[in-house]
């Protein structure tokens, strides 16, 4: 069975998708291929995984007026038709799988157009554009929130699964729970890109407090960081980084977590039980990663604070009112942990195994 894959631009595009490669792959003779932007970081973690590559030209549509980007965007999406077209005839799937973004809508649309099965995982309170459209024509649709069925205007191809946490992410965490330091830690990051909101929030903590009362792990994004680290000075109380690949043994090491609330982000944390407090990325597509904070929040999970009122203040408030008040986290732990379907890519794995295995039987009685 040959299934392509296709979701990117940020990691809560991608890594969905390589923990449903990840399940598929234990299936005896199933072969993955993933379809993205060339040079994108869906290229650098897809082909880190072994999996076979397949680059396409392609750009996101401006959410603004009609401009010159508007016009080349445009052109970008027919050129990636195009080349989809010609990957599909390549490749012949059996079932063609979109995560979301501008970047999975020409595959999924062109396999929609060559009558192979779609499938599509919405990770988000507030589905995207691309799977609102792609929707219609798609076998079924994986929801990770509930809230998101009302935004589809077909209903019989939606499920409930939770979103798909990669085992990989569980087995990294370290065996020993006990952290050698006394002090509490808090992991604070804004997604694989980073958010510039949270990092001045963090610059205006550290410059506020000679010492911290806990350790504070703080990760800027790659294009932040050389900035961040003109204002900070190095300090045993502070760890920075640019990026990390070892988010698992972070988070679960962290007391509280300090995130954007994408959903990727929101899964790992609600696989951990961990306590957070979300700034939800306020330029984000239809908002989403506020409505996914609410969710959160509504649950009792989170902590929301939303970035038009975030100060280095009101955030030091916050982590200092959730660190000493052990019960408080425990129970936000557990309430973020209701939320999270541990089988959630094992069940959608399974849909794409049948559907795909449908489809053969089909060949087999049409030929």
């Amino acid at each position: 069975m040959r299934i392509i894959l296709s979701g990117g631009g940020t990691g809560g595009h991608i890594m969905p998708a390589l923990a449903i490669a990840d399940e598929l792959k234990k299936t005896e003779g199933v072969e993955i291929f993933y379809v993205g932007k060339e040079g994108s970081l869906e290229e650098e973690l897809v082909q880190r995984e072994g999996i076979k590559f397949y680059p396409i030209p392609v750009e996101g549509l401006p959410r603004k007026k009609i401009s010159a980007k508007t016009i080349h965007s445009m052109w970008s999406l027919s050129q990636g038709m195009r080349a989809c077209g010609k990957i599909l005839k390549e490749i012949k799937p059996d079932v063609v799988i979109g995560t979301g973004g501008y970047v999975c809508a020409p595959v999924v649309l062109k396999a929609q157009q060559y009558r192979i099965p779609t499938v599509l995982q919405e990770q988000n309170a507030f589905p995207g554009k691309a799977n609102r459209f792609l929707a219609k024509k798609a076998s079924f649709v994986a929801l990770n929130f509930k809230e998101a069925k009302v935004y589809f205007k077909r209903k019989d191809n939606l499920i409930y699964t939770g979103n798909p946490v990669r085992q990989a992410f569980l087995d990294k965490i370290s065996q020993d729970k006990k952290d050698n330091r006394e002090e509490k830690i808090v992991l604070s990051f804004g997604g694989s890109g980073g958010q510039e909101s949270t990092n001045d929030a963090i610059k205006e903590i550290i410059k506020s407090h000679d010492k911290l009362p806990f350790h504070l792990i703080h990760i800027t994004g790659r294009d932040y960081y050389e900035e961040f680290m003109e204002d900070v000075e190095e300090r045993k109380d502070l760890e920075i980084l640019s990026f990390s690949l070892e988010i698992p043994n972070l988070m679960d090491k962290a007391d509280v977590v300090i995130a954007s609330s994408s959903a990727m982000t929101l899964a790992e944390i609600s696989a951990l039980s961990k306590a957070s407090i979300l700034i939800p990325k306020a330029y984000t597509a239809g908002n989403h990663q506020v409505f996914n904070g609410k969710s959160y929040e509504s649950q009792g999970a989170s902590v929301l604070i939303y970035e038009e009122d975030l100060t280095g203040e009101k955030l030091y408030a916050t982590i200092e009112d959730l660190l000493k008040d052990d019960k408080k986290r425990q129970s936000m732990g557990q309430c973020a942990h209701r939320m999270c379907n541990e089988e959630a890519v094992k069940e959608i794995a399974k849909r794409i195994l049948e559907l795909g295995s449908h489809g053969k039987e089909k060949e087999k009685t049409n030929s």
